[in-house]
């Protein structure tokens, strides 16, 4: 008796505990998946680096906006000093 279930147990646990393999449907859908990762990080890299082109110029802009501010307020300060004359 004991020995019959220890068999049993044992094909139990060989049946249920045993390798399984995955559909070739579920690796199929896998490697699409990863493929699709690689391309969305291959994306956001290349966006980082726009976004990070973006802001450098962002920066030249603003410190030009800056110095043509500085110019025009020079510019009416001399047209007011020669305005009053």
């Amino acid at each position: 008796m004991k020995k019959i279930l220890a068999v049993l147990l044992l094909v139990i646990i060989i049946i249920g505990c045993g390798s399984k393999m995955a559909k070739q449907e579920t690796l199929d859908a896998l490697a699409e998946a990863r493929d699709a990762l690689d391309a969305a990080e291959a994306k956001i890299a290349g966006l980082e680096g726009e976004m990070q082109v973006l802001n450098d110029r962002k920066a030249e802009l603003e410190s030009d906006m800056t110095k043509l501010a500085q110019d025009i307020e020079m510019l009416q300060t001399k047209i007011d000093k020669h305005c009053k004359k």
